[in-house]
């Protein structure tokens, strides 16, 4: 019989271990593709306050959002704005 998993009971322990491959790889491709990220290349100041964003908030100047004018906010400013449309 095979051991099963004790985080997910409903895993084996081989599925477990591939599962966590998985999520390790696509960590991995995430921070990559950050660290690909060229300033020239995006919008990387808050629209409001001007404050530096961490670059998973950065937006690409060739961006549809970007062509219309729109520019990232950092998560204080984001804060501030209500979204609820309904």
């Amino acid at each position: 019989m095979t051991e099963m998993s004790k985080t997910w009971p409903h895993m084996t322990l081989d599925e477990e271990q591939s599962l966590r491959r998985t999520f390790e790889e696509e960590e991995r491709q995430r921070i990559a593709k950050f660290a690909a990220l060229k300033a020239e290349d995006h919008h990387i100041h808050c629209r409001d306050c001007g404050r530096f964003l961490d670059k998973s908030r950065w937006l690409s100047k060739a961006s549809a959002w970007a062509l219309r004018g729109q520019r990232p906010l950092c998560a204080p400013c984001f804060g501030e704005y209500d979204f609820d449309h309904g």
